[in-house]
């Protein structure tokens, strides 16, 4: 008779433990809060028109990285599912003058050099370290913790060109990358995309994975991919329950073995391992004990200053009409408009026409993402509870606004645009039960803990696993496809049985 294993949250961590479970013999149950399974890497439909949530790049997402086949065998990237593969990275805008981030270096080193000569030696440096960060591999085959010294030398030697750009990146933050150039423009496009707090390697390898050829987006967008791979994990036999939120794991009566769930309606569900895979945040105060929670993540959660949060807001838009006047994401200056006690003098803009088959035909989707810092979160959250007619007022006047920014910079939109949907951080919590509206983990700088991991086990309780972006830094996919690998690997270690799990 095979073991019960009961995961917590059908999103992309869960989904992915719930395949390997299969895969491993287990009988594997998934509860999901949501009415439709991959949590916070989802999209919805408005209007005919799809909106995409969360899959901006995928990372190592081709023929030659570790990764490429949990990407396969997940269902995200099955043979017959097409890559979109990004032209450019994003571009930006200053002065009436545009710079390119092309996904051909060449092309972009190029421009820049064309546009600002006397920064040529750091240009120069900047390309070859993107270059160099194309050969990023996110270990896909077992947990580090679990590996041996031939696995830890293989890691190395396919990360050796990798290596200098966590050593000469990895102690500055993008502010202070953006401050080796001279021209006004370059300096704009450094700090444009990601919080100017992160360290200066995550913005190399970002655009080392767009370059790389490995940073695609399965066409159909998020939602499609997380129900292939939902129906991946019911084709292997595994149940997947949704619209059953989970009140908290039950423990034995010693406290130090799970046995199973509480759901929501009281229903107890027994198992012989439980998997939580939500929020980290939520996982240890609401699942099983704040007591639990290690002290490297509390003291992260603590120290609310050198640890930083970020969210963000959106707005999404109908164009009737087909363009390419506005193309990738665009970063511009505007007059400004109030969002969150905050005025936005410089914005972006986002064209998803490459989607053609998820919008009424003629139209297309334009969409703007705003960060938000952690303050924000708060001014959103207190808003909602405090006065939820006024929260709607809020962020439909924001959105609003943007429109008025929009057609100010892109005339030809001018009556031509409809607002379809509206969204802040504090729609994440309600949601997905994102710790502070939060979609990636806590923001990687100078003074965080750059080498902090999460166990994926909790000390002191057999039978209890966690999975998900938490448990490694940055977040994001990558994270959570492969600690729900590894969540189940850790099951077959504490059996002593084998543990790669292939595809």
């Amino acid at each position: 008779m095979s073991q019960k294993v009961v995961i917590i949250g059908g999103g992309i961590a869960g989904l992915s433990a719930g395949i390997y479970a299969q895969k491993a013999g287990f009988e594997s149950v998934i509860y999901e809060k949501h009415a439709v399974p991959g949590g916070q890497c989802t999209g919805w439909m408005r209007e005919g028109h799809y909106i995409d949530n969360c899959i901006c790049w995928m990372t190592c997402a081709k023929e030659g990285y570790e990764l490429w086949d949990i990407w396969k065998d997940s269902g995200i990237c099955a043979p017959d599912v097409k890559i979109h593969q990004h032209q450019e990275f994003y571009r930006s805008e200053l002065n009436g003058q545009t710079l390119h981030l092309w996904a051909d270096l060449k092309r972009a080193e190029k421009e820049m050099l064309e546009l600002s000569p006397e920064d040529k030696k750091e240009i120069k440096k900047f390309f070859k370290y993107v270059k160099l960060s194309e050969s990023l591999q996110v270990p896909a085959k077992k947990p580090m913790d679990m590996m041996n010294l031939i696995d830890l030398t293989q890691i190395g030697w396919k990360m050796r060109k990798m290596l200098p750009v966590i050593r000469k990146y990895s102690k500055i933050s993008i502010e202070d990358l953006a401050n080796r150039f001279k021209h006004p423009l370059i300096k704009r496009l450094m700090l444009d995309y990601m919080p100017k707090d992160y360290l200066a390697y995550l913005f190399i390898t970002a655009y080392g994975t767009i370059s790389s050829g490995g940073g695609g987006v399965p066409v159909g967008g998020s939602l499609a991919a997380m129900l292939r791979m939902a129906n991946r994990y019911k084709e292997l036999g595994g149940t997947l329950i949704c619209s059953k939120p989970v009140a908290k794991v039950l423990m034995a009566e010693d406290e130090k073995s799970a046995k199973g769930i509480l759901l929501e309606d009281g229903t107890e569900v027994s198992a012989d391992y439980v998997i939580c895979s939500t929020d980290s945040y939520h996982t240890f105060e609401k699942l099983i004990d704040y007591k639990y929670m290690p002290k490297a993540l509390k003291k992260c959660y603590e120290d609310r200053e050198n640890n930083l949060l970020g969210s963000s807001f959106h707005a999404a838009f109908s164009y009737d009409g087909v363009t390419d006047k506005i193309a990738g994401r665009t970063f511009f200056d505007c007059d400004g408009y109030e969002l969150a006690g905050r005025t936005i003098t410089r914005t972006n803009i986002k064209n998803y026409s490459f989607e053609k088959t998820t919008v009424p035909e003629g139209k297309t989707l334009l969409q703007v993402k705003i960060l938000e810092p952690e303050s924000e979160y708060l001014y959103w959250k207190n808003l909602y509870e405090t006065d939820k007619k006024r929260y709607d007022a809020e962020k439909t006047k924001a959105a609003l606004d943007i429109q008025k920014t929009i057609e100010k910079r892109f005339p030809f939109t001018q009556g031509k645009l409809k607002l379809l949907d509206v969204w802040t951080p504090f729609t994440y919590t309600r949601y997905c039960n994102a710790y502070r509206g939060v979609y990636m983990t806590f923001i990687t700088t100078k003074k965080s803990p750059n080498n902090f991991s999460i166990p994926g086990v909790v000390k002191g309780v057999k039978n209890l696993f966690l999975a998900g972006q938490w448990l490694m830094v940055a977040g994001g996919m990558p994270p959570a496809l492969v600690t729900g690998k590894y969540a189940v690997q850790r099951i077959l270690n504490s059996q002593h049985k084998n543990v790669i799990l292939k595809p």
